[in-house]
């Protein structure tokens, strides 16, 4: 073989690499749209009582699975096969760290319908509208992450930090009104006590798209800087420590 033709050949494999890749993402994407759905409807069947709706949403789980299942496959064959190096290889390695999140996403849908509500009290009005802007303000999280990820635009990933505090805030308001509802008991404790949990579902949900976002950024600069990690640089007992950027 010539010196061109090696040169071709060569080539020619790194497309075919980068095409694969290129796939990894697009599965990616496709379970993030199935996860992400799970969640929108496991937080409408919580709050409206909606069992058929609920029943939807726990069949979907053998599609999640699969999805999780074959993105690990393709990418241990891609890793075995490419053996990428420097932005490929972190590449690959948040893809399949990503599918993780989205996996623990699906489930916290999954988990928000195995409840539904039943009957609606003029009482919960307040916190069943936290619980929809929890719901809304999480997905768009995981959708800007994700975004920012398959863009290659880590400032846009960054930016999905501080959006979790919002999410917090409104978790630390649907506590404090379910736990004064909860506190004076009656018929309507065990479907408030299934909203309590449901809004620590959702506040999962955000702290994944953090995960998903730390991933982005990583994975597009290498960087692990405390400050793209906002939760582990708090100073808090076996945090690990802040590195510097790798030089290559």
């Amino acid at each position: 073989m010539t010196p061109d033709e090696l040169r071709r050949d060569l080539r020619a494999t790194i497309e075919d690499h980068h095409r694969d890749l290129a796939q990894l993402e697009q599965h990616v994407s496709e379970m993030a749209d199935l996860a992400l759905g799970m969640v929108a409807d496991g937080t409408r069947a919580l709050l409206q009582g909606d069992t058929e709706l609920a029943r939807s949403v726990t069949s979907r789980d053998a599609a999640l699975d699969r999805y999780d299942l074959n993105i690990e496959l393709e990418t241990i064959r891609l890793v075995a096969v490419m053996q990428p190096e420097g932005p490929d290889l972190r590449t690959t390695e948040a893809i399949l760290k990503i599918a993780n999140c989205v996996d623990r996403i699906g489930r916290l849908g999954y988990d928000l319908s195995r409840h539904p509500a039943g009957s609606q009290d003029s009482a919960d009005a307040d916190v069943r509208e936290l619980l929809r802007r929890m719901d809304e303000r999480a997905r768009a999280m995981v959708v800007q992450a994700l975004e920012a990820f398959l863009a290659g635009d880590a400032p846009r990933a960054k930016e999905v930090f501080p959006m979790d505090e919002a999410v917090d805030e409104l978790h630390r308001d649907a506590q404090k009104r379910l736990i004064e509802l909860l506190r004076k008991g009656g018929p309507e404790s065990d479907r408030r006590a299934f909203m309590l949990l449901g809004a620590r579902h959702l506040e999962r949900v955000a702290d994944n798209a953090c995960k998903i976002a730390e991933k982005a950024v990583y994975a597009i600069t290498g960087e692990r800087r405390s400050e793209y990690l906002p939760r582990r640089s708090a100073g808090l007992p076996g945090a690990p420590a802040a590195t510097d950027p790798p030089t290559s």
